[in-house]
């Protein structure tokens, strides 16, 4: 019987989500820099977690956290466009297969059966545990900052993982936490981020300058969701919305912005010591006024 009711639910769920577009993407990262996951090397001593790197790359880390389809085309895309900006890409396989492009089977594999706390207010995930385990493996290699990118249900994990080496942080779409019988975050969900209480303390002490990223259109990252991170991090966070017209949710990969793209590459360049002089933003604004990232890694209004 509860086999029954597993399955009978499963199907329900699915059927609501499959009008939900969700992280699914459209591919203009996979056009702006065609890869395949031959361009990857399997690294499976870097922590609990499978991580594929990008070849042939000795720059500044970063860890690019996927999305909730999976691993996509998309996905690693995006990684082979910060390889072509210098940086070296690693790419933990949190469920699922590389390639995946399922945002039904990816919910499941994520917040169902997987390491996600994808609904609770201030729950946190134990998938941070893995990840953390990750970034100590690759900063003992590399023995330089590192810089993390969050997209759609990781969107806000790059918070929990601050400090101890990690120095850049971009924050794309948090999707977490939401309503998934709705399709979307409600309620006080539309202002939480999915971090426990400890987590998001741990990131309030650090000083580390954040960008985040969404589509002002976008409802399953509400605007809620950015004013609270404005509130609790204050000058330390600069933000980017892109304009209401411009319609879509995975900011950096599927419906690539190519101005996002450019400063978040700008910033973690300078945050991460790859790039000497100050840096300014084309779209992120900081306290609405644009700014830069300057020579000291801080953000300064312009």
């Amino acid at each position: 019987m509860e086999y029954r009711r597993r399955d009978f639910l499963k199907a329900a769920l699915a059927g609501l989500l499959a009008g939900q577009t969700g992280c699914v993407a459209h591919d203009q990262s996979a056009l702006r820099c065609p890869t395949n996951l031959d361009a990857f090397e399997l690294e499976n001593h870097l922590g609990p977690l499978p991580v594929y790197r990008t070849r042939m790359t000795s720059g500044p880390a970063i860890v690019l956290l996927h999305e909730m389809s999976g691993m996509s085309l998309s996905d690693l895309a995006l990684a082979q466009c910060l390889s072509n900006q210098g940086f070296s890409v690693f790419l933990p396989l949190m469920f699922g297969e590389p390639n995946q492009e399922r945002f039904i089977a990816g919910y499941f594999q994520s917040c169902f059966f997987g390491e996600f706390d994808c609904s609770s207010l201030a729950g946190g995930s134990p998938i941070v545990k893995k990840l953390s385990a990750t970034c100590q493996s690759i900063l003992d290699r590399t023995r330089a900052p590192i810089g993390i990118i969050g997209m759609c249900l990781t969107g806000a994990l790059p918070l929990a993982l601050l400090g101890n080496g990690v120095e850049a942080a971009v924050l794309c779409q948090p999707t977490l936490p939401f309503n998934v019988l709705l399709g979307g975050p409600t309620g006080g969900q539309k202002r939480a981020l999915g971090l426990s209480r400890a987590e998001l303390e741990r990131a309030q002490r650090s000083a580390i300058p954040l960008l985040a990223v969404r589509f002002k259109s976008d409802s399953l990252c509400p605007k809620e969701r950015f004013e609270t991170l404005r509130e609790i991090f204050g000058g330390r966070i600069a933000t980017i919305e892109i304009n209401a017209e411009a319609r879509g949710h995975s900011t950096l990969a599927g419906d690539l912005n190519d101005d996002a793209l450019s400063d978040a590459v700008n910033y973690l360049k300078v945050r991460l010591g790859e790039e000497k002089q100050a840096r300014p933003m084309k779209l992120a604004l900081l306290d609405n006024r644009p700014c830069e990232m300057g020579v000291d890694g801080r953000w300064r209004a312009l």
